[in-house]
Parts: C-alpha cells; structure tokens; sequence
C-alpha cells in the first residue's frame, strides 16, 4: 500500500499515480523516440549553463540530464564511467522518457506531474531498478509564456546528500530560464528592429513571424481582411523557419493570390525569424462577368475547391472523360455527381461502386445492359482502383467498347474515383488510355475555410426543418482540426451532433470529445479513451478541472497536463 508510515506525501501520491498506470516495479521500460527536438530554444539555451555546471562539477559522480516537457531526455552529461554504465542500464539516456505513466516515481517524471522541484531518493523510486539512484529535478518554464518547457535533474548514487542536489537543481534551472529570456529578448529585438526598417524603406504589406510573435503593419490591415491575414500568417509559418530566402505563392479565401517573399532574419547566428513582404500576384477570380460556379450538391469558395469544380465542368463540357483522385472522404463522387446533374439535369444518372465486386464478368455485363438502356447515361464509377488486374481488364473492355459505340448505347460521360493510396498501383496505367483529364480534389485541411459554408450545408441535411446552426466558437474550433477523413467525417460528426441536439446553437461543448482536442499527432487508443474520459468529466463539472480530476481519480497537475497535451479546448 503506498500509504506506509514515514513516506513523504509527495511520494505516496505518486506511487497512488503509478499503480493507476500500472507501471512495472521492476525493470524501466521507457518509451523511446528516435530523434528528439536538439534545436530548441531550451536546448540552445541551456548548453552553455551546463557546460559551466559540468565545468564547475569536476569528478563528483553526479549525471546533468535535460528533458522537454514530456520528460525525454534530450542530453545526458557525466564524467564518471560507472554512472554513466548505470543509467545506460536503466535507459535513463537522451531519446529515452522518463514521464511518471511508464517508469513511475523519478526526480523527471514526478517534477513534470507536479511541477515544482523534487528530490526522490533511493526506495522512493517505484521502479526497484532506480533504487540506487537519488534524483532531483526542477521544472524549467518558458520566460514569456510561462507554460513548463523541460525538466533539469540532477543525478547521482543513492546516499549522496540530496538536499545539495535540489538546491543545486533549482539554482541550474533558474539560470537557464534567465538564459531563454536573454535568448528571447535579443530576438525578438533583432525582429523587431528589421520589420521597422522593413516599413519605413517603402509602403506595403509586411509580416514579421518567428514562433513566439507576429506582426502586421498597418498596410497589411487594410489591404486584407481578417481570414486573408490569418492564411497568411499560416503559410509565412510553414517557410519562417528556413535559414534562405524563399518566394511563396499563397491563394488566399477571397480569392487573391498572394506573393509572400521571405527573408530570415538573424540574431548573431540564431535565427530570429522571418521577415515578409507581401504583394498581390493575380486579382480576384470572382469578378462580375465570371459568378463562382455553383454545382448542386457541393459547396465551397477556397480558391483550390473553385479550380477543382471549374477542371470537372471543363471536362464534362469538352465531351471528355474524367478521372478524379484524392483522400478518401474528399466529396469525389459528390462533386462528379453535381458536375452531371448540373449539365444534365434530367439525364439518368448511373452511379456504381467498384468495391467488394466478386464476379467482374457479370459485374461488367450488367454496367454495359444498364447503359445501353439508359439513353446516354452519366456514368460514375466509384473506387474503381480496387477491381484488380481482372477486373481491370473486363472495365477496360467495356470502355473500349462504349469509345466505338454510337451515342445512343454509349455514356454521355464517364468518371472515375481514385483513391491517394491505391490497391492496385497500376490502376492509373489501365485507365490512362481512356481518360483526357486528371483532376485531384484537395483534402479539407486544404480548404478549411470552406468549413464555413460546409457547417450549414451538412447540418441542414441531418436537422431538416429544425433550427440548428452552429455558434461562432463552434465554427472556429472545428476550423482548427485537422480531418483525417475530411468531408465524410465531418458528415458523421454533424450527424452525431444533430441526433443529440434538436435547436439552437451548437457550442464547442456539444462537440464529441475528437473535435474538442488540437493534436498533431494521431492518438493510442488508449490516449483516445483518456482524452474522451477528460472531455466527458469537463462538461458534467463545467469545465472545473479540480472536480473534474477527483472524479478521475487523478491529480490536479495531472490533468492541467494532459488537457495541454491533449489539446483539449474546455467548453464555457
């Protein structure tokens, strides 16, 4: 039982954490990742405070670890060989992570759960393989944001005094944290002083962008509204980084396509950030003369969804067959099905899927009667890279026949659906014959700002005559994900909302528990039920995070760590 007389409340309340984690308490098996961030701010900052530490150390027999704030090492510095033989034995090494849910009590994992320093000494430690080992750890945190950035530890052999350790622990990471704020300031002053350079040399629209700050001159105001400004901010992140100069064109919702010329900006040889000037390269595709096409069915104003629709009417109107590749869930079928109930509206409409076909030679024969008595259907094949070599070739029989047929007992048009990732590879190379045009339906992380329209669109399909439509936070979180399965998913998720909801307003708590979290990496399903059990005791406590730990048994610094980890965005 952890609660054993003599035991430090502090470490009986781990030890409570790691059997909930059911860590093993004999041998350490943390997780390893193979190529740890060691271009950080924190790194950078830190190397000179521990080289003067390892300096100022000498021989003593005490290993200086660094750790991010999912407590991975990301460097290791001792000078003594039997330390250093025995933290290889229990993988305490960079690459490595000792957070508390798989090693348990540790002078890393216990600081980050906490986050206050920590000493853990010898059998304090709940893994028996750590036993020799006394370790302390003190939080580091981000001098501008405040949020907890790593961990420094200090460990040695069991019986060295700990309380020197600590000490020594916490005075090593305030040191590191006053040098991330030098490193900061000198920065964002290098920035600082470029873009103001940058506004007075001319008129135009500048951006000044490193990870931490943006700025936006007043031009860059009035040339562009707020969901211009905010996509172009989003593609000067995507090159900020780079050390060279780059050109990017960005399209921008109101259909202008922007000139983003990039220049790095340094401080001494640390890279500050990014300077942009910003030019119009094209005027606006929606003019007067040219309405914005609409297809029945489909939605959307992004510039790659209109140049997308505009490349399948084209095909249907030159006579010319059409493949469409993409995602799976992007709206291929939707979107070929608009272009042929836009041209022919009273036409018949043959839409068959290629999926799951068995019998090619009687699947081929029946597509063929079909359309020879359907007076010149549109015909759209779905999923057509699944048939397989045979299937393949009774489908491209078939076309060679439709190609040679008179119009009467031949299709009007022709599309297919592709999927990105294709069963048979060779799919493209059967078709390409029969096909003048290729046309890629983008994902909808690629047009996200056409979640606006697709929102009302989707929902009015599941409410029907009910007054359901979603709020403004609602619209903005879910603009903020990243929808792996695009389109379809979400579909689903609307249906799901409007099933639990009959009126009103859909607020960011009504959302299921996947639309309530910003990852960019795919969840364990272990993690998935975890952040599901957060978000679900979040909204039965209204968003009181102390409640709603006790009701999941864990610590209050357990859970402001995994919402921050999650992504989880608390409802009002």
């Amino acid at each position: 039982m952890p609660e054993l007389p003599g035991v430090r409340d502090i470490i009986s309340a781990s030890w409570r954490r790691a059997l909930e984690h059911r860590v093993d308490t004999d041998q350490p098996d943390p997780v390893f990742v193979a190529d740890p961030d060691g271009e950080s701010l924190l790194v950078r900052s830190a190397k000179p405070v521990l080289d003067n530490l390892a300096s100022e150390l000498g021989d003593p027999p005490v290993a200086i670890l660094l750790t991010d704030s999912d407590g991975l090492v990301v460097s290791r510095t001792t000078v003594d060989r039997s330390l250093d033989s025995g933290l290889d034995r229990i993988l305490l090494a960079p690459g490595y992570s000792y957070a508390e849910s798989s090693i348990g009590t540790n002078g890393i994992g216990t600081t980050l759960e906490c986050q206050q320093p920590v000493l853990v000494s010898g059998f304090e430690h709940f893994n028996s393989g750590l036993a020799q080992f006394e370790c302390a750890g003190a939080p580091i945190h981000h001098p501008v944001r405040g949020h907890l950035v790593g961990v420094l530890d200090l460990t040695s052999w069991s019986g060295t005094p700990g309380p020197l350790l600590l000490t020594l622990a916490r005075r090593t990471a305030k040191q590191i944290e006053e040098a991330m704020l030098a490193g900061v300031g000198a920065r964002e002053l290098a920035l600082l002083r470029e873009y103001l350079a940058a506004c007075q040399r001319g008129s135009g629209a500048i951006l000044a962008v490193n990870e931490d700050v943006v700025m936006v001159n007043n031009q860059a105001q009035e040339l562009y509204d707020v969901a211009d400004r905010s996509a172009l901010i989003t593609h000067s992140g995507d090159v900020a980084g780079s050390s060279k100069p780059v050109t990017v064109l960005a399209d921008l919702p109101s259909g202008m396509v922007a000139r983003l010329e990039y220049r790095p900006v340094y401080s001494g040889s640390t890279l500050a950030g990014g300077l942009f000037r910003v030019k119009n390269q094209a005027a606006s595709r929606r003019t007067a003369t040219q309405p914005e096409l609409s297809l029945p069915g489909v939605v959307g104003g992004s510039p790659g969804w209109r140049q997308t629709c505009a490349a399948a009417e084209a095909s249907f109107t030159a006579g010319s067959w059409l493949v469409l590749t993409g995602e799976r869930g992007t709206g291929k079928t939707a979107l070929a099905t608009a272009v042929a109930r836009h041209h022919a509206p009273s036409g018949t409409l043959l839409v068959r899927d290629c999926e799951g076909v068995d019998d090619y030679e009687e699947w081929a024969a029946a597509l063929d009667e079909e359309v020879a008595g359907g007076h010149s259907p549109a015909v759209i094949l779905r999923h057509a890279d699944t048939l397989g070599t045979e299937g393949m070739r009774r489908l491209t029989d078939l076309f060679t026949m439709w190609q040679g047929a008179p119009p009467a007992h031949a299709p009007v048009w022709v599309a297919v659906t592709l999927s990105d990732v294709r069963r048979d590879p060779d799919a493209a190379g059967w078709l390409m014959p029969f096909f003048a045009h290729t046309v890629e339906v983008p994902p909808l992380r690629h047009r996200i700002e056409d979640v606006r329209r697709l929102v009302p669109h989707l929902l009015a399909r599941h409410a029907k005559s009910r007054d359901l439509e979603p709020s403004d936070a609602c619209l903005r979180q879910l603009m903020r994900l990243p929808w792996p399965g695009n389109i379809r998913q979400l579909d689903r998720m609307l249906a799901e909302v409007s099933r639990r909801h009959r009126s009103g307003k859909i607020e960011v708590a009504d959302l299921p528990a996947e639309c309530r979290t910003v990852m960019r990496r795919q969840l364990t399903q272990l993690e998935s039920i975890e952040r599901d059990a957060i978000v679900r005791s979040l909204a039965a406590n209204d968003g009181n995070k102390e409640r709603a730990a006790a009701d999941l048994g864990m610590s209050r610094a357990t859970i402001y760590r995994k919402i921050r980890a999650f992504g989880i965005v608390p409802g009002p």
